[in-house]
Order: structure tokens, then sequence, then C-alpha cells
């Protein structure tokens, strides 16, 4: 058995059947590990959609901005742009299963016999790992309740720095946008929401977040999709999924060195 791990699908149906094909993906023998932002900016989300769910256990996805992003316009919290190309899902006569079954997907996943753990963008530095297990929960859990909207009404990017105190909205959103949207912090851990681009490219107090020194979770081997296009070096149990020049895939059939 072999599993693969797949950056930002971002809506691109065609080439996530290409590169299946490429890496001769078994559903019944293989798993294949989705890196969140499944949707948004292609032309087939609701096919990408119904295609990662019909895969069942064979498949994991964590969630990405893009998928939040997509429940909030289904309850009318968020106004749609130009950008957005959803509406395929919006008007799908599966529409709340498909919704109902991404409101269920995690924020990290962790498989301690392959020691990879997958987040869509990153683990804050001042978390240790079961931290940031019942951190990510948190969320889940209030995303799986029926008063789920309640959260994702109440997003916003205001809270940029973690603190063991913060509770209420505060402290979800902070969490849900650290795996969501996190890229680059500074020396304290402050995170920048709107940095991204080359890591040489960044302003000199701002760091690409797996950088920042005596990370607890160093010790972990972090899967994520590289959303910043960070085009770092490369850097012990870091493995960002790029998604520049197409879908990124990455083998993980045995622990790294």
């Amino acid at each position: 058995m072999t599993t693969y791990a797949i950056g930002s699908v971002k809506g691109d149906y065609q080439s996530l059947l290409k590169l299946l094909e490429k890496i001769q993906f078994d559903p019944d023998n293989d798993n294949v590990w989705f890196a969140g932002n499944l949707v948004n900016e292609g032309p087939e989300s609701l096919a990408v959609l119904r295609f990662v769910k019909s895969l069942g256990k064979k498949a994991v996805t964590v969630l990405g901005d893009q998928e939040l992003r997509l429940l909030a316009l289904a309850e009318g919290l968020e106004r749609p742009t130009a950008d957005d190309r959803l509406d395929d899902i919006l008007k799908a006569p599966d529409r709340d299963e498909l919704l109902k079954w991404l409101r269920r997907r995690p924020l990290v996943h962790h498989d301690s016999k392959l020691n990879f753990t997958l987040v869509h963008a990153g683990i804050p530095a001042e978390w240790s790992f079961s931290q940031a297990l019942t951190f990510a929960y948190e969320v889940e859990s209030a995303l799986s309740q029926d008063n789920y909207a309640a959260l994702l009404e109440n997003r916003g990017q205001g809270q940029s720095r973690w603190h063991a105190k913060l509770r209420g909205w505060k402290r979800l959103n902070f969490i849900v946008n650290a795996y969501t949207l996190m890229k680059y912090c500074d020396a304290q851990g402050k995170l920048d929401f709107n940095a991204k681009g080359p890591a040489d490219a960044q302003a000199e107090d701002l760091m690409p977040w797996y950088r920042l020194p005596d990370r607890p979770t160093a010790h972990l081997n972090i899967v994520f999709a590289d959303e910043a296009c960070f085009e770092d070096s490369a850097f012990p149990g870091i493995y960002p999924l790029s998604s520049q020049g197409g879908l990124s895939v990455l083998k993980l059939t045995a622990p790294p060195k």
C-alpha cells in the first residue's frame, strides 16, 4: 500500500485525474492525502469534491481557507466575487451532502506509522503536538455542530498572536486562521496574513512559520500546501507541496530520515 500527499487542487479536476494516472494511483490498494483547498479557481470544483468524497476512507482531506469560504458563501455570510468559481457546488442537487461532508473534515491529520502530519498551512511555533491536536478539535467540533454558521459569521483576522488565555471567537479565529492561512511570522510568532511570495522577498523581520526556532513540533514531518510560494531551501521535517507549475505530489511510503 502506498500513500500519496497532493497539494491544493483548486477545482482543477482534469489535472488531478492526470496526476493520479501518472502516479498509477489504485484506490483499492493506495491512499491519498489532500492538503486542503480542493475548490475554487479551477472550473470543476464540484467534480473534485464529488470525486474525493467518493474515495471514502482511502482519502484524507484537511480543510483549507477555500473550503471555509465555500461554507460561508453557502450560508450567505460572504459575498461572491468575480474570482469565485463555486457556483457549480452551490447549485448542485447534492450540495447539502457535500457541504456536510466538508464540515466534518479535520484541520490536522497525523499518521504515526508513516510518521507524517498533514495540515493546509502550518502549525504555530508556540504549540506542542498535543496542543495542536486539541486546539484543532475545538474548531472541528464547532464546525460539526448544527450552529456551525456562528463560527463562520464571526471569522476575522484581527488575532495574529497566540495567547493561552485567548477565549471565545478570538481563540477559535486564531486556531482556524493558523491552520488555513499561516505563511509568514516575525521572531515573536506574530502572524502576517498578507505576506506571500518568495522568502527572500519578505521584510527582514518576517520568516516562514516553520523557521521560527525552538518549535515544539520540530520533531514532526509536516506536509502542507505551499500557498505562499516560499521558494525556500530545504528545511528538516518540512514538506511543502508547491502550487506553482501544476499539482504537487509526495510519496509517503516510508518514514523520512
